[in-house]
Parts: C-alpha cells; structure tokens; sequence
C-alpha cells in the first residue's frame, strides 16, 4: 500500500506543474469550474498526504492495529477520493466550455486525474484487504 501512496505522490507532483501551468492560461483561470476543480484537487492531495504519513508510521513500528487502519480509511483514504470525485466533476464541467475543451493541457490533465483515480481505488482497496485480514475475531460468550 505504501509502495501505491508514494506513486501516488509522484503523479500528484506531475499532477500540479499541469495545473499550474494551466492556470496561467486565462480562459482556463476564470472558469468557476476550473477553479473548482483545482480548489477540490488540492483537498484531495491534502488528505493524501495525511493519510500517507500514518502509512508511514504504521509501518515504522511494524504494527498494523486494526482501528489505526479504520480511522485511516475512513478520515483521509476516504475523504481524499470524496475530493478527488468532486474535483473530476468539476473538470468535467470545465470541459463542457468549448474553449477550455480544446485547450491540451485540459486534455492532459483529464487523462492524469483518471490515472490517480485509479491509483486511489488501488489504495482503497488494500486498505480494505489489510482491514477484513486484521479484523479483530469474535469474543465467545459463555
């Protein structure tokens, strides 16, 4: 999972000179959306960032403890897709403006985000086996 986050975060670097690029292009920085998507795209790589540095210290001390991972799924794993999906949504909207459509890096940027969409689900996914394989097992009552 760990080894998904940092590729994750090699992509988010790549991710960002696009975005800063194209913002400097004017149609593209006063389209609400545009800038909708780049305000939730920058959520998204908080949260991941977050949820990282717990990847990182679970795995210094060599103890995966199933509410650490829980919390971790739930408070920035989770959170960091919920923007992800809404900065997509917002670039789609974007796009839907003939100018911004036609603009390359609006091109490229759309086919990076899918990339770490999938990235993300990847990173769901594994948190989700080490959780069913860590769940704590049933107490027995007499």
């Amino acid at each position: 999972m760990l080894a998904l986050m940092k590729l994750q975060n090699s992509y988010i670097h790549q991710f960002k000179k696009l975005i800063f690029s194209a913002a400097a292009d004017v149609t593209l920085a006063n389209n609400q959306d545009f800038c909708e998507f780049i305000a939730h795209f920058l959520e998204f790589t908080h949260y991941h960032y977050n949820s990282e540095g717990y990847s990182q210290a679970a795995q210094l001390v060599q103890a995966y403890h199933y509410i650490l991972m829980e919390k971790l799924l739930d408070s920035h794993v989770l959170a960091a897709a919920e923007q992800m999906e809404l900065a997509i949504g917002h670039l789609e909207m974007a796009v839907l403006d003939k100018q911004v459509r036609l603009n390359p890096q609006i091109i490229m940027l759309n086919q990076c985000i899918l990339l770490m969409e999938e990235i993300q689900l990847k990173i769901i996914e594994s948190l989700e086996a080490i959780l069913a394989n860590s769940r704590p097992a049933p107490q027995l009552q007499n």
